[in-house]
C-alpha cells in the first residue's frame, strides 16, 4: 500500500512535497540516457577549423574560427566574404551554427579535406534565378538567411556526406544523388533526397 492509498487527504504540503519526489526520481532515471547521447556528440577541443574552397572564385580559406570557448570574429568575416554571393558580390552573416555543423561534420568524417562550397549564401534576385533554371531552389530558400550550404568534399562521395549529417540530427540535410553534393541547413529538422 502507498502513501496515497493510506492516508487519502494529505495536506496541499505534503503532496508537494511527494510531487517533488517523484520529479527528482524521474529526473535521475532519465540522467544515464542524456549522458550516454552526450558521449556520442561531437566534442570541442580547444579551437574549431575549418579548411573551405568557394566552387566559383578558387578561394580558399583555412581558419580557427572558435578558440577558448570563443568566436573569432575576423575568421567568421573570412567565412561570410567566401560563402559570398559571387554572382551579386553580396555577403551576409552566416549562421554560427552552420558553421558548426559543418566543423561537426568534418570532425566526424576525420578528414583534413577542404569543403567545397557550392552555394552559400544567395541574394533573393540570385536565388529567384536559380529558380527559373530548376524546381529543386525553393522560393524561401534558408540560402537567403545565411542558414544554408551546398557541399562537396573531395574523397566522399556525397552519401556518405549526408549520412555524417544525419548523425548530427540537426536541421535539413538535402542528398542531390546525380549532382553528388549535399544541402544543409540550420532549420527544420528534415531530410530529403533527389535523383
Amino acid at each position: 500500500m502507498n502513501s496515497f492509498d493510506s492516508k487519502p487527504n494529505l495536506s496541499r504540503r505534503r503532496l508537494l512535497a511527494h510531487s517533488a519526489k517523484v520529479s527528482l526520481l524521474a529526473g535521475s532515471l532519465a540522467a544515464p540516457a542524456a549522458w550516454a547521447s552526450a558521449l556520442t556528440a561531437p566534442t570541442y577541443g580547444p579551437e574549431r577549423k575549418l579548411r573551405l574552397i568557394n566552387a566559383h572564385t578558387w578561394e580558399k580559406l583555412d581558419v580557427v574560427y572558435w578558440s577558448n570557448g570563443y568566436y573569432k570574429h575576423e575568421a567568421l568575416q573570412q567565412i561570410n566574404y567566401l560563402m559570398r554571393d559571387h554572382r551579386a558580390n553580396k555577403q551576409i552573416d552566416i549562421d554560427k551554427q552552420l558553421i558548426d555543423d559543418l566543423y561537426d561534420i568534418y570532425s566526424l568524417l576525420e578528414t583534413d579535406e577542404r569543403i567545397m562550397v557550392l552555394s552559400g549564401y544567395r541574394t533573393p534576385e540570385t536565388n529567384a534565378k536559380l529558380r527559373k533554371r530548376s524546381s529543386a531552389v525553393a522560393l524561401k530558400s534558408l540560402h537567403m538567411e545565411g542558414r544554408a550550404v551546398d557541399i562537396q568534399i573531395r574523397g566522399y562521395r556525397a552519401k556518405t556526406i549526408r549520412d555524417a549529417a544525419l548523425k548530427l540530427r540537426r536541421g535539413g540535410v538535402g542528398y542531390y544523388a546525380t549532382s553528388g553534393f549535399v544541402h544543409l541547413d540550420t532549420g527544420e529538422i528534415r531530410s530529403w533526397e533527389q535523383g
